[in-house]
């Protein structure tokens, strides 16, 4: 029997609903689960961080432990010298009264000996002391020091275990979004997540040049080279080694026609992500679709920017110098970049970055 129209209506409104209601549901999924990756990697960055710091001040410690045993030997040693020039002055002061002398002149010359050298003695008893206590200090800060370079080392170990459990649920999370984006295979839930991800950056690259338009000229920094941006077109250096395997304006991949608005190069895990001219870092944190990302301010509206990283190694305010490190390069992810990314922006618009590199 025929559904009357308004049942039909009503029916075909319930299946539009069901359907909306999914896409709403596996779209804030995919949501939450982009939170839960950039927690996972706020916190595997603070481990590193904190690994990094304890490594630092081990090996700085161990240069004021070898420091310090050096003074300990070289006190020791003076003692060792002391205490024999003490032995052989009270040796020849019993040799003179062993064998004391027969004039009276010689006599006389006796008595004023013993009583230089019994000064001289009770100085040498008095240079020992303050030796063996400044040995002892030595001693008891060298032991000090050797208990706290065991307990840097222990703490070190705690920060290498804590870093890998972070890592393992870095790579759980990252998996698990994989399996997610494999199964929203829907165009419309694929193309609100990239305008999501582009409206963020957006935000933020606007709020950047707001600041920057209104930030003093002896603001910049101190250090401003005289070859300004915008003259290195044909001649600025890469960010990092390695072969370009997206370039700027190539399909995503998708059927929803998006592009890449800059660079993927293929690098190295772990290796240096550098600043590719002299700036201001003004963005350095995670930015959902995009990773951790590091933007420099080069002045004149010229902008850089390094996503996809491991690690960043600036912090926001901070100036930096032509070649300067900025991060360490990561794995690539198939939810945000295949490598590391880079783009150039001149008021607020992407720049082709093959462009500014010098021809191969």
């Amino acid at each position: 029997m025929a559904l009357e129209p308004e049942a039909e209506l009503r029916e075909t409104r319930e299946a539009i609903q069901d359907v909306q209601r999914s896409q709403q549901e596996r779209q804030a999924a995919l949501q939450e689960l982009e939170g839960m990756l950039a927690d996972a990697a706020r916190g595997t960055e603070a481990s590193r961080r904190d690994l990094r710091e304890l490594a630092r001040a081990r090996s700085s410690q161990e240069t004021v432990v070898a420091e310090q045993e050096g003074r300990v030997d070289e006190a020791r040693d003076h003692l060792d010298a002391e205490r024999a020039a003490a032995a052989r002055l009270v040796r020849d002061q019993w040799q003179r009264e062993r064998h004391p002398g027969r004039s009276p002149d010689r006599a006389g010359d006796d008595r004023h000996q013993a009583a230089f050298a019994a000064r001289i003695r009770s100085a040498r008893e008095r240079a020992l002391a303050g030796l063996r206590e400044r040995l002892e200090a030595l001693e008891a800060a060298r032991e000090q020091l050797a208990r706290e370079r065991e307990v840097l080392a222990e703490k070190e170990e705690q920060a290498r275990a804590a870093l890998a459990g972070l890592e393992r649920e870095e790579a759980r999370q990252r998996q698990a979004m994989a399996e997610l984006e494999a199964v929203i295979e829907d165009e419309a839930l694929e193309l609100e997540r990239l305008q999501r991800n582009a409206a963020t950056l957006e935000a933020v690259i606007e709020e950047v040049e707001a600041r920057s338009a209104a930030q003093a000229p002896s603001a910049a920094p101190a250090a401003r080279p005289e070859v300004d941006f915008a003259a290195l077109e044909g001649e600025l250096p890469r960010p990092a080694d390695g072969r370009v395997i997206r370039s700027f304006n190539d399909s995503r991949g998708s059927r929803l026609r998006s592009r890449w608005r800059g660079t993927v190069l293929e690098v190295a895990n772990g290796e240096a992500v550098r600043a590719v001219h002299y700036g201001q870092v003004v963005y350095a944190d995670w930015m959902q679709g995009y990773g951790f990302l590091v933007i420099v301010d080069h002045g004149e509206r010229y902008l850089t920017l390094y996503s996809n990283v491991e690690e960043i190694l600036v912090a926001e305010g901070d100036a930096v110098a032509a070649g300067e490190q900025l991060a360490v390069a990561g794995t690539g992810s198939e939810a945000i970049a295949p490598g590391l990314y880079f783009e150039i922006r001149h008021n607020g618009g992407p720049l082709n970055p093959e462009g500014w590199w010098p021809s191969q």
